[in-house]
């Protein structure tokens, strides 16, 4: 990692001090923890009375109730877990074409990260290339990733597809990519969403994906399959790559609505202006410390 790299991480961690997650309402599942979810469990803390059902575990008969009413209820508890967060980070080689979009895929993992430290989340990161590579251990500082480099030529939205990750149940996932991939958006989701507590997908672009700047004869060599396509680059050509971005974002959007997910536009070059990840603070998934 050059200098210019190291000073980009370093003022992401900076950021991410101040932001903690928003998530605890969304979290469920049964594992035992130090966060109270919205479901009854197995915690200490004691919700209400209700009357016994068959297949109830016995050992929640609250007896001195039965003494009274002659009628056998149960006491039911609070569900305690512990948040985690499941970070899933594409590393295709589209996410280096563009340096800044390197950058902002490095800053927006680290101030994650860190607003899990800040919130006493647990974390693990995947590195999503021919296989999803769990980082271990799980706590080492992004400087020190082993392959921690956007050169997959492959897609890996099929890796994901093909090949995902044994997640954490009850969790929160945050997949970050710039999803140009050919993927059935919903098939994806449906991984993501099984077992989740939330899913967020943040699609991170450059300012060149939204809006290229090529004009005349261009040779077009795909940086993850190697295909080349000679085209003359002009407005027509421009407007039909503009739209199709365009279509292909927004089903993107209205797939993560569909399932229930939440989705997340980024552009890296805002990103790495202030730190700064707006989109995510607009859906209420990161807030300001306290």
């Amino acid at each position: 990692m050059n200098k210019v790299d190291k000073k980009i991480l370093e003022s992401a961690v900076l950021s991410g001090q101040r932001f903690h997650f928003n998530l605890s309402s969304r979290f469920s599942g049964g594992q035992g923890g130090g966060k109270f979810g919205s479901k009854t469990g197995q915690s200490l803390e004691f919700v209400e009375h209700r009357e016994y059902q068959p297949g109830d575990d016995i050992r929640h008969v609250d007896w001195s109730a039965v003494a009274r009413s002659d009628k056998l209820s149960i006491k039911l508890f609070r569900e305690e877990i512990t948040p985690h967060v499941d970070l899933l980070l594409d590393l295709s080689s589209s996410m280096n074409i563009n340096k800044s979009k390197f950058n902002a895929l490095t800053a927006i993992t680290a101030i994650l990260i860190q607003a899990s430290n800040n919130s006493g989340y647990t974390c693990n990161s995947w590195l999503i290339k021919d296989l999803c590579r769990r980082v271990e251990p799980v706590n080492l500082p992004i400087d020190k990733w082993v392959d921690f480099v956007a050169d997959a030529n492959k897609n890996t939205g099929k890796t994901l597809s093909d090949f995902p990750p044994k997640l954490k149940n009850g969790a929160v996932r945050i997949l970050v990519s710039d999803l140009f991939w050919d993927q059935e958006p919903m098939g994806i989701l449906r991984k993501l969403a099984d077992g989740a507590a939330a899913v967020i997908v943040v699609q991170l672009v450059a300012s060149q994906d939204i809006n290229p700047e090529v004009y005349g004869n261009m040779r077009i060599i795909d940086s993850e399959t190697g295909d080349a396509l000679e085209l003359i680059c002009d407005e027509a050509l421009i407007s039909d790559y503009k739209a199709n971005f365009d279509l292909h974002s927004q089903y993107w959007k209205e797939s993560c609505t569909k399932s229930g997910a939440v989705f997340c536009f980024m552009e890296a070059e805002k990103l790495l202006k202030e730190f700064v990840p707006d989109e995510l603070i607009k859906n209420e998934i990161l807030i300001l410390g306290y």
